[in-house]
């Protein structure tokens, strides 16, 4: 796993400076609605010195706890859309490196997820395209088995697909980032709270 480990620190430097701006963002909107409320409260405070004792105490005590609900719910929203903003930003990022960099991570890639045995190895259209020369050979040079490239596109946009008799190892970006999504959302969320 030392490709997703470096993967995600390249993804924790690349999008520190787009997280800080959700933050203030995030930051600013909650203060704003911590006025509002605060806002509300004394209008409720003001309108109740007229009532009962009771009456303004029971007011203050719902004000206080709607407000406190409130603002649970923008945070928890906010810290969300954070950590989706980032993880989509990092897997854009991985997707987009220079073709040199994306190679060697796919080859990476290959590494830790092929098995000792022959198989057939199927990439996107638009990393067919662009595929360097001879790469087939360095494929087998770090895979566990010897792979054939199938000249037939996957479905993918990034990654590739091992296929092995029939069973098939999706390696596509997609797929490994939304089966690392809970264990990265943990490790974002850790980072940034």
């Amino acid at each position: 796993m030392a490709g997703i480990d470096k993967m995600i620190r390249q993804i924790e430097d690349d999008t520190k400076i787009v997280c800080d701006d959700i933050i203030a963002t995030a930051k600013s909107k909650a203060d704003r609605i911590l006025a509002d409320a605060e806002a509300k409260a004394n209008k409720i405070t003001a309108d109740g010195k007229k009532k009962t004792a009771s009456h303004i105490a029971d007011i203050e005590k719902r004000g206080e706890s709607s407000a406190a609900l409130e603002e649970r719910k923008v945070a928890l929203y906010t810290k969300q859309s954070i950590i989706n903003d980032m993880l989509n930003t990092g897997m854009e990022t991985a997707k987009n490196l220079p073709d040199n960099e994306y190679f060697e991570l796919i080859l990476e890639m290959i590494g830790n997820n092929s098995q000792p045995k022959d198989g057939v190895i199927l990439f996107g259209q638009k990393d067919l395209d662009r595929l360097p020369g001879n790469f087939i050979d360095k494929i087998n040079s770090v895979s566990k088995g010897k792979l054939t490239l199938s000249d037939k596109a996957a479905a993918i946009d990034a990654g590739f697909i091992l296929s092995y008799g029939g069973i098939e190892e999706n390696c596509s970006f997609d797929a490994i980032f939304m089966s690392e999504a809970d264990n990265l959302s943990d490790r974002a969320g850790k980072l940034l709270f």
